[in-house]
C-alpha cells in the first residue's frame, strides 16, 4: 500500500547579496536554500529543531544533492519551497523538492539523498521504520 508523504512547505524572498551580475540568483545559493528550507521544515513539521537534533542519538548528512535549473531567480522574488521524503532504501532517504514562483512555476527542482548516521558509531545505517514513519501521513 503506498504511503502518503508530509509535504514541507517554506516561503523565502531572495535577497541582494545572492545575486550574480545578472540579477539572477547564484547557483550556490539554490543549494542553500533546499538546505534551509529542509531543517526549517523538521523543525516545524517534526519537531527537530537543532537543540533536539543534536539529541537524538543519530545525525544526517545530504549525501548529494542534484538540481535541475528550470527558470532563472530574480532579485526581491519570493519563492516557495515543498519537499517530501519520495521513499527510503537504506541509509538513503530520496527527499524531491521544488522551488516556485508567487504563481505555483516551477523555478528549481532538485533531488537530496540524506543518510542516517548512527551517532555512536558515526557511521551510515539503515533509516529506523519508526523514523521513516515520520515522514509519512497516518495510516487509517
Amino acid at each position: 500500500m503506498a504511503r502518503t508523504p508530509i509535504v514541507y512547505e517554506t516561503t523565502h524572498r531572495i535577497a541582494f547579496s545572492e545575486l550574480d551580475p545578472f540579477q539572477h540568483m547564484s547557483t550556490g545559493n539554490y543549494a542553500k536554500y533546499f538546505a534551509d528550507h529542509r531543517m526549517e521544515g523538521l523543525a516545524r513539521y517534526a519537531g527537530w529543531d537543532l537543540p533536539t537534533l543534536g539529541s537524538l542519538g543519530f545525525m544526517t548528512w545530504v549525501r548529494r544533492m542534484e538540481i535541475d535549473f528550470v527558470r532563472p531567480v530574480g532579485a526581491d522574488q519570493q519563492v516557495t519551497i515543498t519537499s517530501f521524503v519520495r521513499e527510503f532504501r537504506g541509509t538513503d532517504a530520496f527527499i524531491e523538492c521544488t522551488m516556485s514562483d508567487a504563481s505555483g512555476i516551477a523555478l528549481a527542482r532538485c533531488v537530496m539523498v540524506v543518510a542516517h548516521v548512527d551517532g555512536t558509531t558515526r557511521r551510515a545505517s539503515d533509516w529506523p521504520p519508526e523514523l521513516q514513519a515520520l515522514f509519512f501521513e497516518p495510516a487509517d
